[in-house]
C-alpha cells in the first residue's frame, strides 16, 4: 500500500471527527465562561475567586490538550518508531473520537484497564490503526446500536489489542475479503472500504498483524498483535 493512501485515509477520518472535537471543546468552554461569570459575581470573596480561577485554568488546559492531541494525530508524517505507553495513548484516542463513535445508539465503553508497559512503534500510525478498527466496529452497529469496547493485554508474543462490537458479524467466507482495498458492504460518502486495509498495512509495517473474526455471541472482534520491540 502506498503511503499516500494511508495519509488520504488519515485526513478523511480526522476530517470526519472535526465536529466531535468541536463538541468536546464547547463542553470545556462552557465551564470557562460559566466560572468567569462566577468570578465577577464573587469578586469580593478571595477564596471563591481562587477556586473559580483554578477551575478556569483547568478547563483551559483541557481545551489546549484536546486541540494539541488532535493536531498531532492528523498531520501526515514519515513513519518513525518510538517508545510510548499504550495506557496513555488509548484514552487519548477515545477522548477525541468518542462523540463520533457514539452515533446511532452506539455506546463506547469506559476507558479499559491497560497493563503497564511500553510499545515501540509509530505512535500516530498505531492511533490511526486503532481508530480505523473502532470506526469499523461502530459502523457495523449503525442500524442496531450496541456496545463498542477496547481491551489490551500482554503475553509472550507482545501486545494484543482487541476492538469488539455487537454488530451482525462477518458472513462466512468474507474473513479476508474485508481487508481488500475498496471492499465495503455499506453505502455512504465515508464508506470507502479503506479502514481495515489501512489498519492491517500499518500493523504489518510495525511487524504485527490485524485479524477480524466473529465473536462468541453477536458481533465481531478485531485484533491487533504487535511485538514488544520494533522489527529490525
Amino acid at each position: 500500500m502506498d503511503r499516500k493512501v494511508v495519509e488520504q485515509y488519515r485526513l478523511a477520518l480526522f476530517g470526519r471527527m472535526v465536529m466531535g472535537v468541536a463538541h468536546e471543546i464547547d463542553n470545556h468552554l462552557s465551564v470557562v465562561l460559566g466560572f468567569s461569570e462566577l468570578i465577577q459575581l464573587a469578586a469580593g470573596n478571595e477564596q471563591k475567586v481562587r477556586d473559580g480561577a483554578g477551575k478556569i485554568l483547568s478547563a483551559g488546559e483541557k481545551i489546549g490538550a484536546i486541540v494539541q492531541r488532535f493536531s498531532r494525530h492528523v498531520r501526515p508524517h514519515a513513519p518513525s518508531p518510538e517508545p510510548f505507553v499504550p495506557g496513555e495513548m488509548i484514552p487519548e484516542i477515545l477522548l477525541f473520537s468518542r462523540y463520533d463513535l457514539g452515533r446511532d445508539n452506539v455506546t463506547v465503553l469506559p476507558n479499559p484497564e491497560i497493563p503497564p508497559g511500553i510499545l515501540h512503534a509509530d505512535r500516530r500510525d498505531f492511533g490511526l490503526a486503532l481508530l480505523a478498527l473502532l470506526f469499523n466496529g461502530a459502523e457495523a452497529m449503525s442500524e442496531t446500536g450496541g456496545e463498542l469496547g477496547v481491551r489490551a493485554s500482554i503475553d509472550d508474543a507482545g501486545w494484543r489489542f482487541t476492538v469488539s462490537d455487537q454488530g451482525t458479524g462477518i458472513p462466512a467466507g468474507f474473513e479476508e475479503k474485508v481487508f481488500e482495498e475498496g471492499f465495503t458492504s455499506r453505502t455512504g460518502t465515508f464508506h470507502t472500504g479503506m479502514g481495515l486495509p489501512v489498519a492491517r498495512h500499518l500493523a504489518e509495517q510495525a511487524g504485527g498483524t490485524v485479524q477480524l473474526a466473529n465473536g462468541s455471541g453477536d458481533g465481531r472482534v478485531a485484533t491487533i498483535r504487535l511485538p514488544m520491540r520494533p522489527r529490525a
